[in-house]
């Protein structure tokens, strides 16, 4: 929103809008300005309006700020390949568990169907004796 330079009507939307660079001023900072592009509905004057500004910084910054990002980048790269090497381990341990676990599996298996095999004997053994004694 803005307001006519000339007869001071407020306008609700620009026409157009744009970003430019500026000129490094002493220090050697830029800034990134948004311009604006309004006609006044009332006078129809036409004039440009900074929307919005932004500092750049200058190249010295731009380089720390990266080494900075680099330095981060650098630490979480090493935290991820440290929990990959004990998500690995991890996995490991648990496919021998789980083989472990197969064996005992199988071992409780084949003793549960001993088992069942002895006790249909002896049911088998019980009708016998059953159908003896009538």
């Amino acid at each position: 929103m803005s307001f006519c330079p000339r007869c001071g009507t407020k306008i609700h939307k620009q026409i157009k809008t744009w970003s430019i660079i500026g000129r490094r001023n002493i220090n050697g900072k830029q800034s990134k300005l948004w311009l604006g592009f309004f006609i006044c509905p009332e006078c129809e004057k036409k004039f440009l309006k900074i929307l919005e500004k932004d500092n750049i910084g200058n190249i010295k910054d731009a380089v720390k700020e990266i080494k900075g990002i680099e330095k981060g980048l650098e630490h979480m790269l090493d935290d991820l390949k440290d929990k990959i090497e004990i998500l690995k381990n991890e996995r490991a341990e648990l496919l021998e568990e789980i083989e472990q676990l197969k064996i005992e599996g199988e071992k409780k298996a084949s003793t549960l169907e001993e088992e069942i095999g002895y006790l249909r004997g002896e049911i088998e053994d019980f009708k016998e004796l059953l159908n003896e004694n009538e």
